[in-house]
Order: C-alpha cells, then structure tokens, then sequence
C-alpha cells in the first residue's frame, strides 16, 4: 500500500480528519498492514492490548461470545480503548470477511496525541460516539426482557 493511501485512510477517520498533513505522513509511515481471511480471530477478549486497527477494506465482528455487539467496516477503527489504557481487550473481534487492516501501536499514538489535540477530541468524540450506541442498545434489551407492568 502506497503512503499517500495510507494518509488518505487515516484522514478519513474522525481521529485524524483534523490532524496537520505532515503528522499524518509520519504516522503512515509506522502503520503496519494486515491481511485476514474471513472468520480470522484479530483478538479475543481478555488479551492484553497495546495497539489499534484502522479498517481499510472489509468488516470485523466485534461480541462477546456468540452476542454481538457492533460490526465495523471501512474507515472504521477497532480496538481503539486498548491503546488508551494498555488494559485487557473488553470484547473479541473477528473478521466476516477478507479484512485489509492497518495497525496502529500505543507510543507513537501517545506521541500524535500529545502534539494535537484535534486527534484527542478525535478519539474522544469516537468513544462517546460508541458508549452513545451501547445505551440504546442496552436500553433496547433491557425493554424487551422486561414484563410490561400492569397499571393500576
């Protein structure tokens, strides 16, 4: 994959959309590019995490068990609470089918981070963006597991 590619891709994220052209160039020069098959475990929940995925091309599966809880696509990141915290990975993903990742690791990310706080509102706008999606569907469940009560 050519670098211009991969600063294409990473601009097209909501992390890095705000982030200076030559930082970008930088940063895609230490992306690391991975090629799955369909159904090919990324990570599993309980692994430790120290890296993030950027989706160039496909989907991945994000559960817990055999329950999902996303599916992620094109210009999608994964794995993105990992390389904040370094703690376990909180759930499993799992290509659906032939996946083109590009693999961010922690250190460098600290280190765009420190330098641009646009990449930090990124990712924070990310997160929020994602908890925001859990609550309705945590919400959507525990509506549909509830007995309706009967007014008096």
């Amino acid at each position: 994959m050519l670098l211009i590619e991969k600063v294409l891709i990473l601009r097209s994220s909501d992390i890095f959309q705000n982030t200076p052209e030559q930082e970008l160039v930088g940063l895609a020069g230490i992306l690391e590019e991975m090629y799955l098959e369909p159904e090919e475990n990324l990570f599993s929940k309980g692994d430790k995490g120290t890296c993030m995925y950027f989706i160039y091309k496909g989907q991945v599966r994000i559960h817990d068990g055999n329950y999902t809880l996303a599916v992620l696509e094109d210009n999608d990141i994964v794995g993105e609470l990992s390389v904040l915290d370094s703690e376990s990975r909180s759930a499993s993903a799992t290509t659906i089918d032939e996946t083109i990742l590009l693999k961010l690791e922690q250190e460098p990310f600290y280190e765009i981070m420190m330098n641009n706080v646009e990449v930090l509102k990124g990712i924070l706008n990310t997160l929020c963006r994602r908890l925001r999606i859990m609550d309705d569907k945590s919400v959507s469940f525990h509506n549909k597991t509830l007995p309706a009560v009967p007014t008096v």
